[in-house]
């Protein structure tokens, strides 16, 4: 499947079917209509990305994003009307300094938000994670949940700030946030059958990202190649 490189700021607009992207440009808004699935899988120096996602009612978007990333100040904004539902997983290993901040506002009828954010900070890597999910007054049957989990490698320190906004009684939210570092119990298992801590710790941190990202086997390899370069 071709990808859709974008270097320039732009508006792209996507309608039933899958597409694989890269961005390279400082701003870009994506209007949603249909199913829509989009994979980004990328390592590069720097991030500094602001993206819009329009969602048209009775859409539905999964996005899988990763980056293998240095530095990063990165901004998503996500807008749903009525009957829409998204599923947004973004995973991130950080070497340097980052920050990404997502907003979610809902505000219509029956939609879905699923945001899950795993991050990795590794070498000088460090992240604040905003996250707002903001669903508006006088709307019914929404589902919003956000999961922001940061798994640190290293001594440098990280922050998750999650907010929900909720302005209506019709709404089922949920909300988690941890930072943590690798577990003692996890390592003593993998050691027990014969893996080395260093290989360990590999294991458990790739498969920490991994299992963040809704692909297929076909687009496992193509991000295991992306994580060990």
């Amino acid at each position: 499947m071709n990808k859709i490189i974008v270097n320039k700021d732009d508006t792209l607009e996507l309608k039933n079917n899958v597409f694989n992207i890269e961005i390279n440009c400082s701003n870009l808004t994506l209007n949603i209509s249909g199913k829509v699935l989009i994979n980004e899988f990328v390592k590069k120096e720097k991030d500094n990305t602001n993206i819009i996602i329009n969602l048209a009612n009775n859409s539905e978007l999964l996005y899988n994003r990763f980056l293998n990333i240095n530095n990063m100040d990165t901004s998503i904004i996500i807008n749903q009307d009525s009957n829409s539902s998204i599923e947004y997983n973004y995973s991130i290993i950080a070497h340097d300094k980052g920050k990404l901040t997502m907003k979610s506002n809902v505000i219509g009828d029956n939609n879905k938000t699923n945001i899950k954010v795993k991050a990795i900070t590794k070498d000088l890597g460090s992240l604040v994670l905003e996250c707002t999910t903001d669903n508006k007054e006088k709307t019914n049957n929404n589902e919003l949940l956000e999961s922001l989990k940061i798994l640190m490698l290293n001594d440098e320190e990280s922050i998750i700030i999650p907010d929900l906004l909720v302005a209506s009684n019709e709404v089922e939210v949920n909300h988690a946030a941890t930072i943590s570092g690798i577990r003692e119990d996890e390592l003593f298992y993998l050691n027990s059958k014969g893996i080395e801590v260093e290989s360990a710790k590999k294991l458990i941190s790739e498969g920490f990202i991994i299992n963040n990202l809704n692909i297929s086997k076909k687009e496992l390899k193509e991000l295991e190649g992306i994580i060990n370069e």
